[in-house]
């Protein structure tokens, strides 16, 4: 699941900062009414940048954007008014990733994904899904990692260039 999330989301949005966002948006995420708004919101950001052939492929993302991502999260309270994600939908998506582990002459198990560090020590970061975070929880998120190291993303955007206002 978090692999497609980042095949459509990395070459789906090249950079969600200057995603227009409604200026009375609502500050805290929730499954209050309106949820299918959300969701729609979710879904648009989500696209935002995606370029499709035909309206059949950009339906078909659309509904999987819907089902697999923003449905889930606004069911959980993570998604706002205007479609941006609580960094809880990516601590969730961290926290369920898994790998597969096994060595010569012992079977494979999926295990919990450890940190993935580069050669020079950096923690490479999925950011897909960061791009459409509320960018003060990006910054908390961010800062909290890197008191174990330096963090980077996995598709070279800058740090500063994620989250929405």
């Amino acid at each position: 699941m978090r692999v497609y999330l980042a095949v459509l989301l990395l070459g789906a949005t090249v950079s969600a900062c200057g995603s227009g966002s409604s200026g009375g948006r609502d500050e805290t995420p929730s499954s209050a009414p309106g949820s299918a708004s959300r969701i729609e919101h979710c879904v648009d950001r989500l696209l935002q940048n995606t370029t499709t052939q035909n309206a059949a492929d950009e339906e078909a993302a659309r509904r999987y954007a819907r089902r697999t991502y923003c449905a889930r999260f606004e069911k959980n309270g993570w998604v706002y008014e205007d479609g941006a994600v609580s960094i809880a939908a990516q601590t969730w998506l961290d926290q369920g990733a898994t790998c597969a582990r096994g060595g010569e002459a012992e079977p494979t198990r999926t295990v919990p994904c450890e940190v993935e560090r580069s050669t020079g020590g950096a923690q490479t970061l999925d950011c897909a899904l960061l791009r459409i975070v509320r960018r003060s929880e990006v910054r908390e998120y961010i800062d909290r990692l890197e008191t174990n190291g330096p963090v980077n993303c996995d598709d070279g955007t800058g740090l500063d260039e994620l989250g929405v206002p």
